[in-house]
């Protein structure tokens, strides 16, 4: 997620339309006061999505807030990957199927909107769901 925030309430929305397409966590870049307090608003909107938090010290307290899903560091041997945002839905299923291969067991992508369509549609173009409300 981005740290620049406009609209708190898009945000915040943006954050509970990725946990509820399935994401697995959710961090934000750099550390600080600024990040700590968005994680805490994140927190407090989320049920089950881990939040990373680059600075331990800001663990304690948001751990409380989250009830228990503050990471801030990996499991051993859980690995991680840094990828950019697909460009299209293929590109994304075959970078999925990539990582899963080579044992990474999760990929971080920079927010972008697309990415809820992505994680909640990953199968082809089908968007048949889009049209049972034209009747």
């Amino acid at each position: 997620m981005p740290v620049t925030v406009n609209d708190a309430g898009e945000f915040l929305a943006d954050v509970r339309a990725l946990e509820a397409a399935g994401a697995a966590m959710i961090a934000l870049p750099g550390d600080g006061y600024e990040q700590a307090i968005l994680m805490g608003a994140i927190a407090a909107v989320t049920e089950r999505v881990l939040l990373r938090v680059a600075d331990p010290r800001s663990a304690g307290m948001l751990q409380k807030l989250s009830r228990g899903r503050v990471l801030d560091q990996l499991s051993a041997g859980e690995t991680w990957i840094e990828i950019s945002m697909p460009p299209d839905r293929e590109s994304w299923t075959k970078t999925l199927l990539d990582q899963e291969a080579s044992g990474v067991h999760g990929v971080i992508v920079p927010w972008d909107p697309r990415l809820i369509d992505l994680l909640r549609n990953p199968e082809g173009d089908d968007r048949s769901d889009l049209l049972m409300s034209t009747g």
